[in-house]
């Protein structure tokens, strides 16, 4: 692959990426739909503009590192299709990322839950 392609072009490449994604790993779809869910959330809570931002800059770290997770887990099974403890050394790191930030984002509804019936809305 030419690294000094056009962007419109290098730009097709990171869409087949999310389509590869979203149609292979269940993970993802998950997250998607986890995604859709605090969207849908957001606007029920009708929530000031800095939840927004907060919000989405967690959307967006969890989808990505559930990317950068799956392509570590391709990488790691195409070198050691066999059981390597590095490997799922690994595997495990990558998990415990998206794990870190699912926590986060709980805590995020919940403190936004918290604000939006406690303390009075926004």
């Amino acid at each position: 692959m030419n690294k000094n392609k056009p962007i419109w072009q290098r730009s097709l490449y990171a869409l087949r990426g999310l389509r590869i994604a979203a149609r292979e790993e269940a993970s993802f779809r998950a997250e998607l739909w986890a995604v859709l869910a605090a969207v849908a959330f957001l606007l029920w809570a009708q929530v000031a503009l800095w939840w927004w931002v907060l919000a989405l800059l967690w959307m967006a770290m969890l989808l990505a590192t559930e990317l950068l997770n799956s392509a570590v887990e391709s990488l790691a099974d195409l070198v050691s299709p066999e059981f390597h403890p590095l490997v799922a050394r690994a595997k495990d790191c990558g998990a415990a990322a998206v794990f870190v930030l699912s926590i986060v984002g709980v805590a995020l509804l919940l403190l936004i839950l918290w604000q939006h019936f406690h303390a009075g809305g926004g």
